[in-house]
């Protein structure tokens, strides 16, 4: 009998060359995945375990069309992922608070939202062969642009902040990418965890 381990295999597509990717990245390699990060997708050649999907709202410069971009990409990918018996596989996707609203996002807000819908939707399909498809809804992280976005014009309203100590850091977008992606976590899916501090106990004007 061997006592190899079985790689385990990980794609982050990341079209917007983001921090967040870069920390989900290193994330994974220290849980010991083989990851593959790329800018634009090719098919792979080997089966995939995690399939990570990071289209930059977080940045400020989301992937044009990013949800019919994620169906197009897990259709390709579905030869590739594990069967129930191999474990399955499990896809997460990086999306943004501003999908409950955002006087000054409505863009990003609405690419939000259709990601978290085509997440969800993909959970529905594919939750008999094994695979898992989860969101994390996320702030916008510390160094990021949209930080220092300060009030829209003719509101009230500031950028929220998090109720915890510290801001959100890309590191805890990445912690909590990793969480849907351990093999204990193979019961979730079609769920958005919100990586925001506390801030989505607010209203949705608020968060």
């Amino acid at each position: 009998m061997s006592d190899r381990t079985p790689v385990r295999r990980a794609l982050v597509l990341d079209p917007a060359a983001t921090a967040t990717a870069d920390a989900i990245t290193a994330r994974l390699k220290s849980t010991g995945y083989e990851v593959s990060s790329h800018a634009v997708f090719a098919d792979p050649t080997e089966p995939v375990d995690a399939f990570v999907y990071e289209p930059g709202l977080l940045e400020g410069t989301p992937t044009r069309n990013a949800a019919e971009r994620l169906l197009t990409v897990v259709s390709r990918l579905a030869p590739f992922l594990r069967p129930p018996e191999e474990g399955g596989s499990r896809i997460v996707v990086v999306a943004s608070r501003d999908g409950l609203g955002w006087p000054s996002r409505p863009e990003l807000a609405a690419q939000s939202g259709a990601l978290v819908s085509a997440a969800r939707s993909l959970a529905l399909q594919l939750g008999r062969t094994g695979t898992t498809v989860n969101v994390v809804s996320a702030l916008p992280p510390e160094g990021s642009p949209l930080r220092e976005a300060g009030r829209p014009e003719n509101t009230h309203l500031y950028e929220p902040q998090a109720l915890t100590p510290h801001p959100v850091t890309v590191q805890d977008i990445a912690d909590t990418a990793a969480f849907f992606l351990d093999p204990r976590s193979g019961y979730i899916t079609g769920q958005v965890l919100h990586c925001c501090g506390g801030a989505s106990l607010l209203s949705s004007l608020s968060v």
